[in-house]
């Protein structure tokens, strides 16, 4: 199961250097690769969908258990690598030339006729990107994997009142459960990044309370963060219009749910947001 050569080793005999456009950092250590597949938690019958299979450290893991595996990567070079010479002939891994930006996990969740499985080392320039597709397909999902840049993973994870507290924190923990698994340092990658990684699981959640509209549940965070250091008075209240509302009807809002107006947007949690957005949702309805 595991590498036969180091990465740089491989990368050279297919005459390959790691893309830095593309966010390419290969993962040194097949344990650590096995780590982030058994947080999977894999089945037989499962479906599973590997986000960028880079040189197949993770994707040999991935393809021991699941009825099938997705392998989505965008370099056409180490796409032909994994289709032409790791898993040719492997009849449940599929090699997919594609951005996931682009993908259908419906699509393939309705072909399989369940939830899927997620995994992957996320480049940090599609990471929130990423993250707010998955929460708009969460019903394809059934669990998800991910390694991305510690410093992202501590948005997801931050509290109310804090710094890393904004948008993606509040949309990705109101569609998933998140839970920090365990962190790498840059020495488990060649190239090595300037940064520490950490592989957080998603698993995804039934929001109590739900959002009558969950369009407008972003619209209203969005708006609420839109300057971060103003109050909502100055922010949410200011661009009621853009919310379908008038500005006293967001102001009555505030004031129905105990909300001081005089707060930042980053001081509600989750359920305040979910809460207003529902009284504002009963306005424009």
């Amino acid at each position: 199961m595991c590498a036969t050569s180091s990465p740089k080793a491989l990368l050279a005999r297919l005459g390959l250097r790691p893309r830095k456009s593309l966010g390419q950092h290969f993962l040194i250590h097949p344990h650590q690769a096995e780590r982030i597949a058994l947080a999977l938690d894999l089945q037989e019958d499962d479906w599973v969908v590997e986000i960028g299979g880079g040189l197949g450290a993770l994707t040999r893991w991935l393809a021991a258990i699941p009825q099938r595996l997705v392998v989505l990567e965008m370099d056409p070079a180490l796409a032909a690598y994994l289709a032409g010479e790791l898993f040719s002939g492997h009849p449940g891994v599929q090699i997919v030339c594609a951005d996931v930006l682009d993908f259908d996990f419906a699509a393939l969740a309705g072909e399989a006729a369940r939830a899927l499985k997620v995994a992957g080392n996320l480049p940090y320039q599609i990471t929130s990107p990423l993250l707010f597709k998955l929460a708009q397909e969460k019903a394809a999902l059934g669990r998800a994997v991910l390694m991305m840049q510690a410093e992202v993973g501590e948005r997801l994870l931050a509290k109310p009142g804090t710094k890393d507290y904004g948008i993606l924190t509040v949309m990705v923990q109101y569609h998933f459960t998140v839970h920090r698994l365990f962190t790498l340092g840059p020495a488990n990658f060649h190239p090595p990044p300037k940064v520490d990684s950490v592989v957080v699981a998603f698993d995804p959640a039934a929001p109590d309370p739900a959002a009558a509209d969950p369009d407008l549940l972003l619209r209203v965070v969005k708006a609420a963060f839109s300057q971060r250091r103003k109050t909502l008075r100055n922010t949410l209240v200011a661009q009621a219009a853009s919310l379908g509302v008038t500005a006293a009807e967001a102001a009555a809002a505030l004031k129905d749910l105990d909300i001081d107006p005089g707060r930042r947007g980053e001081t509600l949690t989750v359920a305040q947001f979910t809460l207003l957005s529902n009284r504002l949702a009963a306005l424009v309805g």
